[in-house]
């Protein structure tokens, strides 16, 4: 299973805010995570609270019906928030974000996903998102 994330800002009518993406595109997010469920052994010496290191030596395929965590990591951003502007997760089996090909954007074209997947959340199953924030 490839999983795909990503952090939009909405403005306090509940209206993306776009950011500059890869530099080019002003149709962007807050920031983008994505993880090949396979690939999700953390190293736990490098890791952190705030940012999972993965460890990339073995395949870890999923079996049928298994449920599994997954951490994922999101690629630092720095975004202000005003009272009443929120964010959202949005999370899918395929790139979110997509521009013309050709571009400087390289597409997840290849992924594994086959059948439906299920993500579980809530009660038994830890689901959050860890956001460090300042005050000021």
């Amino acid at each position: 299973m490839d999983i795909f994330v990503a952090i939009q800002k909405l403005d306090t009518a509940g209206q993306v805010v776009p950011f500059i993406f890869l530099n080019l595109f002003d149709n962007g997010p807050v920031a983008l995570g994505w993880l090949r469920a396979s690939h999700r052994e953390l190293d736990p010496e490098q890791s952190t609270e705030y940012q999972p290191v993965l460890r990339h030596r073995r395949e870890l395929k999923l079996a049928e019906g298994e449920i599994v965590p997954l951490e994922i990591e999101i690629w630092p951003a720095g975004t202000r928030f005003e009272a009443a502007e929120s964010l959202r997760v949005v999370i899918q089996g395929s790139d979110i974000y997509t521009n013309p090909k050709g571009s400087v954007q390289d597409l997840h074209q290849n992924t594994v996903n086959h059948g439906s997947h299920v993500i579980h959340a809530g009660g038994q199953y830890d689901s959050h998102l860890l956001i460090p924030v300042k005050r000021g």
